[in-house]
């Protein structure tokens, strides 16, 4: 896992999953944008009962996707 991304997660390597919340405050987007990215399945998700969680590793791929995507 990246060092940044390990430094500012609360639990670091443990937390696997994160809430809406924690996903859209790492990306640095609105609420509703993450909501597009996850409607659009750009991002994956995961539905624990009636709260909706996001895989670090979705959120890692996704970064890595656009950082490639702007070298092109």
């Amino acid at each position: 896992m990246n060092e940044v991304i390990r430094r500012a997660i609360p639990g670091g390597e443990d937390t696997l999953l994160l809430t809406v919340r924690e996903a859209y405050m790492r990306l640095r987007i609105s609420k509703w944008k993450l909501y597009d990215l996850l409607r659009s399945e750009q991002l994956e998700m995961v539905k624990i009962g009636r709260r909706t969680l996001i895989p670090l590793k979705s959120i890692e791929a996704y970064i890595l996707t656009g950082w490639k995507a702007s070298l092109v």
